[in-house]
C-alpha cells in the first residue's frame, strides 16, 4: 500500500521529529520530493545529507522553486518535503546534466538500456528544459518504451533562468531527472484539466529566429500585443502572458508559448522556438469547460483504486484557480490522501497514450498497489463563481466576433482575389492613385506597356509619365475625378524606353462613405490605332512617292488659306508646274527612274520654297504650289523662274545625266476667282497655254484663256456625241503615179459633219481627240472604215490601189495598235499589201526602240509605212536607214512655192536624192499646178497628190471619179 506525507522544513530538529512521528524509517521503499524554495546549493546539499542520514533507503528528487503548496496553502519562503512510501514497488532515480552538444536520442537509448526493465511501469520525469527539447525526449522514449507510463513536470521558471534539479546522487542547474517505478501490478490513473482555448484572431509569424519573435503580420510584435491586448498588458509583461499566452499551431499540433522577456525594438522572447510562417493566436482558459472537465474527472477517479494521490499544479494556473484546486482536493482526499506539487509545466497524456507536454494544467495521479476500491463518499457540488459566467460570456463574445470578422476577412480576401485576378490579368493597363496623384499600384499590363515595375512607380507622381503638352489636361481630369466624377480622356505617355505611346484613359473615383479615398484607372493602348489612322491619313492625304500633300490634302490647305486670305484681305497665288515631255522619261527609262526624278524634284522645290509656301503633288508629273505671303506678280515671277531653274538642273540616274524642262500656269486670288475650284481650274488653263507655247515657261491666267478652255470643253463634249451619232465620215484624195498617171493609192481623210457648224476640218478636232484619248476609238473606226471601203472598190473592179491612213503618235504607241490593224484587215478582208500607214517624224522620236519594233511587226504582216510631212521634223539619214519604211512624203509647205529659182527647189531635190539613196519611193503632196508637176516629174518623184489631181472626196464622189476619170486631163 502506498502512502504520502508532507511537511514544511524549518530546521533539522523539526524534520527529525516529523520522520519519527510518521515512522518513516520502517518503510523499505521511500521516495522523497523536495521543493527547495530559495535555498542555495549548500543548503540543498545539507538537506539531502540530513534526509539520507535519517532515511538511508530514501530515493530523493527535488528542485528549487519560488513557490510551494502545503495543505492548499501557497508558500514562497520555506522548503516543502513530500514523503511517499511503497511496499511492493521499487523506485530508483537517474539524473542527467544537459548541454548544447548532448545527443538527446542517445540519452533516451541509455536510459532504456540501463534502467528500464520489464517491471518498469511508470516514470516520473522532472526537468527544467525548454519545451522543444522535452518533445524530442518524450517522442523517442515512447517509441522505445510504449508500455511505460510517463508523467511529470517542468520545474523551470520562465521568468528566472536559475533553477536547480537534484537527487541524492547530485545537483545540476540544467538537466533531467528520471524517477523509475518498477512494479507491473502498480495501478495508475490520471485526471487532467486545463486545456487552453484560442481567443480572437489568428496571425502569421513574418519574422522570427529561435525563441525571438520580431514581427507578426508584418508589424512589430509588441505593436500587435498593444493593439489587441492594450497598454496595461504590455506594462505587466512577462507575467501577464501567464494568463493570456500565445497559441502556436505547427504541424497539426498546438503549443502554448509564454513571453519570457521583452527587448529593444519591440522584440519579445518566447518560452519555445517559433518559426516564420507559424500560425499564432492568443489563448485563454475556457473556465466553463474547465469546471465541467474537472467534475467528470473527479467522478471517474473516485471509482478507481487509490492508495495516494499526487497532484501536479502549474504555477501559471494557480492564480485565480485556488477555489477549484481546493474543491478537487477536498473531494479526492475522501478516497485517498492528496499531496500537491508545484511546477511550471505539466507532462501528461493525450491521444494514443503518447506522453506530451501539456498546456498549463493540473494533473492528478492516483497510485495503488492493490485492487481495493475505496468506499464512495457523497460530495458537495462545485459552485461556479458568478464572475466566471461573465468571463465565459465575454470570451464567447470575443470568439464569435472573431468568427464574424474571419468570415468578413475571408469574403474580403475572396473579393480581393477576384479583384486581383481581374486587375493583374486585365489586358488593359490598370493602376491606382492616392489623392495626391501618386501611384499606389499598377498591374502587369501597365508594367509591360510602360516599362517600369510596380516597385519603381509606387509612391511616385503619375504626372511624371505624362508628356508636357498633356499635363494641364491630365491635372484637370484628376481634379474632377477626386471630386467624384468618372473621367474619360486621351493622353500621351512617356515610356521607360523613351517612346511616346497614346492611351485612352478612364479614371474612376474610389468612394468610401461618400468620400473619395483614391482613384482607380484603366487605360487602353491606342498607339497602334493612332499610327494606323495616321498611316491611313498619310495614304489618303499624302503622296507615297514624294511625301507631299496629294490633291485632296492640297485642296484642304487651299480652302483654309483661302478662308484666312478672305478674312485678312490678302492675295494668294496658285502655281501648277508640269514637267515637259515627262512621258518620254517614263517610256525610255522606266517608271522607277521617273519616280526617283519626281522625288528628287520635290526635295529641290521644298528646300527652295520659303515659309508661307505650300507644295503638293497634284497628279503624276504635275506639282501644285500655293503662295500665301509672296503673292505679288513680281515675287511670283521670281519664284517661277527659280523653280524652272531647279527643273533644268541635271538629274542623275545610273551614272548618266538627264535634262528636263517644265511649264508653269498661274492663277491669283482674288483676280482670277474667289473659290478654290475656280482658282485651280484657271491655273490649269494657264498651264495648258504654257504647254501650247512650247513649254519651259510660265503663263498667267487671263479671261481669253478661259473662253478658249470653255470652247475646248464644249468641243470635247460634242466630239463624244459625234462618235456616238456617226457624225464622222471619210474623204478620199487620189495619189497617182507621176509616169503612168494611174492612181496607185488614195489617202483617207477624216471629216466631222457638225449638225450646226457644218463640216469641221481635222486640224480643229484631232488635237483635242489626242489630248482627251478619243483618238484611239476614232483611229480604230478610221482603220476599219477605210479598209472596208477600199475592199468594196476592189470587189467592184474599180481599182487595185492601196489605201493610205494617217496614224497619230498616241494611237501608234498604244499597246493594242497591232491588234487594231489586224482586226481592221480581218474585218474588211483587205489584203495587207494594200494598206499604207502614214506616220509623222515625231512618232519615231518617242521611244525609238518600241517604235522600230512596232514598225517591224507591221511590215511582217505586209503593211507598208510612209513618213508623212517629211522635212518638217528632225530625221537624219543615220536614223532613217534603220527604219523599215517604204515611202517618204514631202510636206506640202515645200511644194506650194516650188520653182527652179526658189530655195524650196534645193530642199525638194535633196529629199528626192536622199530617198533614192535609201531606196525609198517619194510622194509629193500639195501639188496644185502643172509647173509643179513638171518640176517634180523631172526630179523623178514617184507619186503626186494634190488639188491638181483632185480635192478630197466623199466615198460616193470618189467612186464616180474612179469610174470616169482614170488619168490626168482625161474627162
Amino acid at each position: 500500500m502506498a502512502k504520502s506525507f508532507q511537511s514544511l522544513f524549518e530546521n533539522q530538529s523539526q524534520l527529525q521529529s516529523f520522520i519519527e512521528e510518521n515512522e518513516l524509517p520502517q518503510y523499505p521503499v521511500l521516495c522523497v520530493h523536495i521543493s527547495a524554495g530559495k535555498m542555495d546549493l549548500t543548503e540543498i546539499g545539507n538537506l539531502i545529507t540530513s534526509i539520507k542520514h535519517l532515511l538511508p533507503q530514501a530515493v530523493i528528487v527535488g528542485c528549487s522553486s519560488a513557490e510551494k503548496i502545503l495543505h492548499n496553502t501557497i508558500l514562497s519562503d520555506k522548503p516543502v518535503i513530500t514523503f511517499t512510501t511503497y511496499e511492493k514497488t521499487k523506485v530508483h532515480s537517474v539524473i542527467l546534466e544537459m548541454n548544447n552538444n548532448i545527443d538527446l536520442l542517445a540519452i533516451v537509448e541509455k536510459i532504456t538500456a540501463e534502467y528500464v526493465t520489464s517491471e518498469t511501469k511508470m516514470i516520473q520525469l522532472f526537468t527544467n528544459q525548454k519545451l522543444g527539447d522535452i518533445d524530442i525526449i518524450l517522442d523517442d522514449f515512447h517509441r522505445l518504451n510504449p508500455d511505460v507510463f510517463i508523467i511529470g513536470c517542468n520545474t523551470s521558471d520562465l521568468i528566472k533562468d536559475n533553477s536547480y534539479l537534484f537527487t541524492d546522487k547530485g545537483i545540476v542547474n540544467n538537466g533531467i531527472v528520471f524517477l523509475l517505478f518498477d512494479n507491473q501490478d502498480l495501478l495508475i490513473e490520471t485526471m487532467e484539466n486545463g486545456e487552453w482555448s484560442e481567443i480572437g484572431f489568428s496571425f502569421k509569424v513574418t519574422k522570427a529566429k529561435g525563441n525571438l519573435l520580431y514581427e507578426i503580420n508584418g508589424k512589430k510584435s509588441l505593436h500587435i500585443l498593444k493593439q489587441y491586448l492594450g497598454k496595461p498588458f504590455i506594462q505587466r509583461l512577462p507575467s501577464s502572458s501567464f494568463h493570456i499566452p500565445f497559441l502556436i499551431y505547427r504541424n497539426e499540433r498546438k503549443h502554448i508559448a509564454f513571453i519570457r522577456n521583452v527587448y529593444e525594438a519591440s522584440t519579445i522572447e518566447l518560452s519555445i522556438p517559433v518559426i516564420e510562417g507559424d500560425r499564432i493566436s492568443f489563448a485563454i482558459q475556457n473556465l466553463e469547460e474547465l469546471f465541467s472537465t474537472s467534475q467528470k474527472g473527479l467522478k471517474r477517479l473516485k471509482k478507481k483504486p487509490a492508495d495516494t494521490i499526487l497532484a501536479f499544479h502549474c504555477a501559471y494556473k494557480i492564480d485565480g484557480m485556488e477555489h477549484l484546486i481546493k474543491y478537487n482536493r477536498e473531494v479526492l482526499k475522501q478516497n485517498a490522501p492528496v499531496t500537491d506539487f508545484y511546477c511550471y509545466d505539466d507532462i501528461g497524456y493525450r491521444s494514443k497514450n503518447q506522453p506530451k507536454p501539456l498546456s498549463p494544467s493540473s494533473i492528478y495521479l492516483a497510485i495503488s498497489e492493490s485492487n481495493a476500491v475505496n468506499k464512495l463518499m457523497p460530495e458537495n457540488p462545485f459552485i461556479i463563481p458568478a464572475a466566471t459566467y461573465s468571463i465565459t460570456a465575454l470570451t464567447n463574445l470575443v470568439n464569435e466576433t472573431a468568427k464574424d470578422v474571419k468570415i468578413y476577412k475571408e469574403n474580403a480576401r475572396n473579393l480581393e482575389a477576384y479583384y486581383h485576378a481581374l486587375y493583374e490579368n486585365n489586358m488593359d493597363v490598370a493602376y491606382t492613385l492616392d489623392l495626391k496623384g501618386n501611384f499606389t499600384s499598377v498591374n502587369q499590363s501597365f508594367e509591360k506597356a510602360i516599362g517600369y515595375t510596380s516597385a519603381e512607380l509606387k509612391g511616385k507622381s503619375s504626372i511624371r509619365l505624362v508628356t508636357d503638352n498633356d499635363i494641364p489636361k491630365v491635372q484637370r481630369h484628376f481634379r474632377r475625378t477626386i471630386g467624384g466624377k468618372i473621367q474619360y480622356y486621351k493622353v500621351s505617355i512617356k515610356t521607360k524606353m523613351d517612346r511616346i505611346e497614346s492611351f485612352h484613359i478612364k479614371n474612376i473615383p474610389v468612394m468610401v462613405n461618400g468620400e473619395c479615398v483614391g482613384v482607380f484607372g484603366i487605360g487602353r493602348d491606342i498607339s497602334e490605332n493612332i499610327r494606323f489612322e495616321e498611316k491611313i491619313s498619310q495614304l489618303a492625304n499624302y503622296d507615297e512617292g514624294t511625301g507631299l500633300p496629294n490633291r485632296t490634302k492640297f485642296n484642304e490647305i487651299l480652302e483654309e488659306m483661302l478662308r484666312r486670305a478672305k478674312k485678312k484681305r490678302r492675295a494668294l497665288a496658285i502655281l501648277f508646274l508640269d514637267i515637259d515631255r515627262f512621258k518620254m522619261v517614263n517610256d525610255t527609262l522606266g517608271h522607277y527612274a521617273g519616280d526617283l526624278i519626281l522625288k528628287e524634284l520635290a526635295i529641290r522645290m521644298k528646300n527652295e520654297l520659303s515659309n508661307g509656301a505650300y507644295l503638293g503633288r497634284f497628279t503624276s508629273d504635275k506639282f501644285s504650289i500655293l503662295l500665301t505671303k509672296e503673292s505679288n506678280p513680281e515675287a511670283i515671277i521670281q519664284i517661277g523662274k527659280q523653280l524652272l531653274k531647279l527643273v533644268e538642273k541635271p538629274f542623275s540616274y545610273q551614272k548618266k545625266e538627264f535634262f528636263l524642262s517644265a511649264s508653269i500656269g498661274i492663277s491669283m486670288y482674288p483676280y482670277d476667282g474667289d473659290q478654290s475650284e475656280h482658282l485651280l481650274k484657271n491655273a490649269d488653263i494657264a498651264l495648258s497655254r504654257a504647254k501650247l507655247l512650247g513649254g519651259n515657261g510660265m503663263v498667267f491666267f487671263s479671261d481669253e484663256m478661259n473662253q478658249e478652255t470653255l470652247h475646248r470643253v464644249e468641243m470635247e463634249s460634242q466630239l463624244r456625241r459625234a462618235i456616238k451619232n456617226n457624225e464622222l465620215f471619210l474623204t478620199f484624195q487620189p495619189i497617182i503615179d507621176s509616169s503612168s498617171h494611174q492612181m496607185k493609192s488614195c489617202e483617207a481623210l477624216i471629216r466631222w459633219k457638225h449638225p450646226e457648224r457644218g463640216i469641221i476640218p481635222p486640224f480643229e478636232f484631232i488635237p483635242l481627240a489626242e489630248e482627251t484619248g478619243l483618238i484611239h476609238s476614232i483611229g480604230k473606226w478610221v482603220l476599219k472604215t477605210a479598209c472596208k471601203q477600199m475592199k468594196e472598190w476592189h470587189n467592184e473592179g474599180l481599182t487595185d490601189a492601196s489605201i493610205s491612213i494617217n496614224v497619230s503618235a498616241s494611237q501608234f504607241q498604244n499597246r493594242w495598235f497591232i491588234e487594231d490593224v489586224k482586226n481592221a484587215l480581218a474585218y474588211s478582208d483587205l489584203d495587207s499589201k494594200y494598206l499604207h500607214l502614214e506616220l509623222t517624224e515625231s512618232v519615231m522620236l518617242n521611244d525609238s526602240i518600241k517604235t522600230i519594233d512596232t514598225m517591224h511587226a507591221l511590215r511582217n504582216i505586209g503593211v507598208k509605212i510612209s513618213i508623212d510631212d517629211f522635212g518638217t521634223g528632225y530625221s537624219s539619214l543615220s536614223y532613217l536607214r534603220h527604219l523599215p519604211i517604204h515611202l517618204l512624203k514631202i510636206d506640202k509647205s515645200f511644194i506650194q512655192n516650188l520653182d527652179v529659182q526658189t530655195p524650196d527647189f534645193a530642199i525638194v531635190h535633196s529629199i528626192m536624192t536622199m530617198g533614192q539613196g535609201l531606196g525609198l519611193e517619194v510622194i509629193a503632196e500639195g501639188v496644185e499646178t502643172d509647173k509643179q508637176f513638171a518640176i517634180l516629174k523631172n526630179m523623178n518623184c514617184h507619186y503626186i497628190q494634190g488639188y491638181l489631181i483632185e480635192k478630197p472626196m466623199d466615198s460616193a464622189r470618189m467612186k464616180e471619179w474612179l469610174q470616169n476619170y482614170r488619168y490626168i486631163g482625161q474627162k
